[in-house]
């Protein structure tokens, strides 16, 4: 047990919609696990003409409502195992810019999630479900933290940035490396970024303070000390839009999660995600989100509060 709160003490600092919680933000697991309570519904939904819309969504009310109430704790662990890795890729690439979308490599990211797609696939087909889990948790993980530490939100988007994934769509209007992008000496939220990329609607990312050209912006806040564009909680330098970042990352990673659904069929889709006799294997990914209640219980597409966070006995 105390090694798993030397773990949480590390995960602290590291980047990208954070990973222990930050008053009024989401974190990687709770973006994760809202993701995946919708999209499961709708798979559910398409397998069952009789469905009733379960209210309110979370894991007990789902898993009753597609008529698998005895899977319920395959389904929780299912959630909890996708969700480790997605925190884990803080801590196993926390030097690799393209799996976090820093430093502008969004073709070097966009290829991390399609590929990553196509081997979750694969792993499905080959009944390597234990591996898809953890694939999927990766992939999810980078594409949310487009949403935080791109200006994706500043140029006024609420709608995912679908090229991400898919093949075949460009990522529109990325800077090139000698495009500068952000002022110098930033005096607010709406002068850190130039305002000619705002208006061209050019896209850009944060640097952290060892990589950082002439002209860039800084990712900003714990691992460059220094002001940036994260958006990654509400305290965060452009913290004021960490919820529509969010917002956004939560429908990307339920496009992400219905284009593996439409790759596949229903059954194996709710076999990834736990909803299933088939236990998903786990043991610290358990135990590592166990700890806390959830502050997002339901994860209807309406508003909801935030529940502050509690030590479960």
């Amino acid at each position: 047990m105390r090694s798993l709160f030397v773990l949480l003490s590390f995960l602290i600092g590291v980047q990208g919609f954070y990973i222990l919680r930050k008053h009024n933000s989401k974190n990687h697991q709770e973006i994760t696990r809202i993701a995946i309570l919708r999209a499961t519904k709708q798979v559910c939904k398409s397998m069952d003409s009789q469905f009733q819309e379960p209210n309110p969504l979370d894991v007990e009310s789902l898993a009753s409502a597609c008529q698998k109430k005895e899977h319920e704790s395959h389904f929780q662990r299912g959630i909890r195992v996708i969700c480790y890795y997605n925190v884990m890729t803080d801590l196993t690439h926390s030097d690799s810019p393209q799996h976090h979308f820093d430093n502008e490599m969004f073709k070097e990211g966009k290829e991390l999630i399609t590929e990553g797609i196509n081997t979750t696939i694969d792993q499905m087909n080959r009944n390597l479900f234990d591996d898809a889990r953890k694939t999927l948790g990766e992939i999810m993980h980078t594409l949310q933290d487009f949403y935080s530490h791109s200006n994706w939100i500043e140029l006024g988007n609420t709608e995912p940035c679908t090229a991400l994934i898919n093949q075949d769509e460009n990522i529109p209007n990325p800077a090139d490396e000698n495009t500068e992008t952000c002022e110098d000496k930033p005096q607010g939220i709406d002068l850190k970024v130039k305002e000619d990329i705002l208006r061209q609607k050019i896209l850009t990312s944060g640097y952290t303070r060892k990589s950082n050209p002439k002209g860039k912006c800084s990712h900003g806040g714990f691992r460059d000390f220094s002001s940036g564009i994260n958006k990654d909680f509400s305290a965060s330098c452009h913290g004021p839009l960490h919820n529509k970042a969010a917002d956004v990352a939560i429908a990307a990673s339920v496009q992400l999660l219905e284009k593996i659904w439409k790759n596949i069929d229903g059954p194996r889709f709710l076999r990834l995600v736990g909803l299933d006799e088939v236990r998903p294997a786990g043991g610290w990914q358990d135990l590592l989100f166990s700890l806390f209640t959830s502050r997002y219980p339901d994860a209807s597409e309406s508003p909801n509060e935030v529940v502050e966070a509690e030590l479960t006995d």
